[in-house]
């Protein structure tokens, strides 16, 4: 994770000599910053998927496909909503929910995310048998999500905000009652929920994302998730804003 929160978002995934990236929402001098420290670059990348029109993933997406001169993959609805933000472009390479996208063995997967966004979608990434599931921006937790995240390896999952901090926190209302609907974020609970839904002996890793920094605490978040989790911890990270995260592997 490169960086994960209202700030800017970015997930940079690697396997079988495939490199792609999943968002630009910082600026292409800060995502070259954060590949640095991974001891990675942005030349050469594969492909940057977009999982919809929010600045907050694709604020850095023109100039950084200008620059290394890589192809962008994502909806037809998210390019038309952000077609003119991102430019001239170096290729569009439409994608939809449920078609599965082939580099050599690492398949990326679309699958359709209750947001407010014109055709949003998150990712499961396929890779010799292991699976990592992306879940975030979503409103809520629906049937189809669920059994889009059955069986992984690990998952990257929203825990955006605590409702209680929310309500009580600064916020215009308006702008609360749309993170607390069902095409807004995640809460904690609701995160609770989804993590409830999928937990199997097989899960590795969960990465929790997407977290406010005015509407949360680590802590609350880290509890929750390991309330529904149970007594079989996979091993347990919070994606930060400024920092990016270590290399994992699968």
């Amino acid at each position: 994770m490169l960086s994960s929160g209202s700030g800017g978002n970015s997930v940079y995934i690697e396997a079988d000599g495939k490199r792609i990236l999943i968002d630009a929402g910082l600026s292409e001098k800060k995502l070259s910053q954060r590949m640095a420290h991974i001891d990675r670059s942005l030349n050469g990348l594969d492909a940057v998927f977009a999982t919809h029109e929010h600045s907050d993933h694709i604020r850095g997406m023109g100039p950084l496909l200008r620059k290394h001169q890589l192809q962008l993959f994502t909806t037809e609805g998210t390019y038309k909503r952000s077609c003119h933000s991102m430019g001239t472009l170096p290729g569009f390479n439409p994608i939809r929910a449920g078609q599965p996208v082939e580099f050599g063995e690492l398949v990326v997967e679309p699958y359709a995310t209750p947001h407010d966004a014109e055709e949003s979608v998150a990712f499961v990434i396929h890779y010799r048998g292991s699976r990592l599931g992306i879940a975030t921006d979503l409103g809520q937790v629906t049937a189809a999500v669920k059994n889009k995240l059955q069986k992984l390896d690990a998952l990257l999952i929203e825990s955006n905000h605590d409702v209680n901090m929310l309500d009580a926190g600064p916020y215009p209302w308006v702008t609360k009652r749309r993170i607390k609907s069902d095409v807004g974020h995640l809460s904690n609970e609701a995160c609770g929920e989804l993590l409830s839904s999928v937990k199997h002996s097989g899960l590795r890793l969960v990465v929790l994302m997407h977290m406010s920094e005015t509407n949360n605490h680590p802590e609350l978040a880290r509890i929750t998730a390991r309330q529904a989790l149970g007594q079989d911890l996979p091993e347990m990270i919070i994606a930060e804003q400024n920092y990016p995260t270590p290399l994992m592997a699968l």
